[in-house]
């Protein structure tokens, strides 16, 4: 689903009933753990650091951050999947329950069994970066040196089988240029690396990098969604800069263990979006390039189905491994 249809059916979301309120069970009846996948600085820790405080004063207990990275996300999604205290939340992206489907044949989870959605949080815009120490200023430039020094470049993501390593993957595969892929654990390591001029570029998320990007320590070339990023309408697209087939972002989301009874999933619920759309919590989430969204359950399953086929595709034609 596109952007511009994405948040229309947000849009129209019907606000929760005093029926709903009223039966909503004695729960939580102890502190939340929120697990996250990848490292600190990413998309992931700042949606749970975000929220956390908004979700403990309306639910009434503390938020737990735990970190739980590797292996393109599954190690915390399996954590998650086999948690049994009904208290465990997911602070995520498509990565989890997308990506990792498409890019590992036996994981030991079902990443629609063993998972309630809860909301789709935001659709966190990609951007191109490049080091402007390389001289390279457009996407046409970008693409111009890919195409003709095949083998001398690479990009950088965080870490294999992740979205910034397939997104660069479509846009060379789009563009017919040759980059090699450099993995890292985590956006604040592959920011170093282009920061420090090892790498040609690197597809990633706004927030990790939007303070380089205002300093002038990195350049941005390239909007990765449709429509231009909300607060940065004078940065063109990759769409409008000669590749109009791409389209690149993170979507953040919240999850929780299956099996939670109805009237938690909706007081949960409830509390994320009320969260969300909290006016302090939507101008940080707008400062850092967030398009806020804050989506039914039942809309965040439709995307994740619609990303794992995207993507599913993307790998199958790079032939990537996990490994890689």
């Amino acid at each position: 689903m596109n952007r511009r249809a994405l948040l229309a059916a947000a849009a129209g979301l019907p606000a929760t009933s005093r029926v709903a309120r009223a039966q909503a069970p004695d729960w939580p009846r102890q502190p939340l753990r929120m697990i996250l996948p990848f490292a600190a600085g990413g998309v992931t820790d700042l949606t749970a650091r975000l929220l956390a405080p908004g979700l403990q004063q309306r639910l009434g207990q503390p938020i737990v951050i735990e970190g739980r990275t590797g292996a393109g996300g599954t190690i915390a999604a399996e954590a998650v999947a086999r948690a049994t205290d009904g208290h465990t939340l997911f602070s995520t992206t498509g990565a989890t329950n997308s990506i990792a489907p498409a890019l590992f044949p036996s994981l030991r989870y079902d990443p629609v069994r063993d998972f309630q959605p809860i909301s789709f949080i935001a659709i966190v815009p990609h951007v191109v970066l490049v080091n402007p120490a390389s001289g390279i200023t457009s996407i046409a430039e970008l693409v111009a040196k890919l195409r003709a020094e095949p083998g001398r470049h690479n990009y950088v993501s965080t870490g294999a089988g992740s979205i910034t390593h397939l997104a660069p993957e479509l846009f060379l595969q789009l563009a017919g240029g040759r980059a090699t892929h450099i993995p890292t654990r985590g956006s604040a390591p592959a920011l170093t690396e282009l920061l420090s001029g090892r790498v040609t570029f690197m597809i990633d998320a706004l927030a990790p990098a939007v303070g380089q990007v205002q300093s002038g320590a990195l350049r941005a070339l390239a909007a990765g969604t449709r429509r231009r990023i909300p607060n940065m309408p004078d940065l063109p697209t990759v769409a409008e800069q000669g590749l109009p087939e791409f389209e690149s972002y993170t979507w953040a989301a919240i999850y929780m263990t299956a099996g939670a009874p109805p009237a938690v999933v909706q007081r949960l619920h409830r509390a994320v979006v009320e969260a969300a759309r909290d006016a302090d919590t939507a101008r940080r989430f707008f400062e850092l390039g967030y398009d806020l969204v804050a989506s039914t359950p039942e809309e965040l399953a439709r995307i994740q189905q619609e990303e794992h086929r995207k993507w599913g595709e993307v790998i199958r034609r790079a032939d990537i491994k996990p490994e890689t």
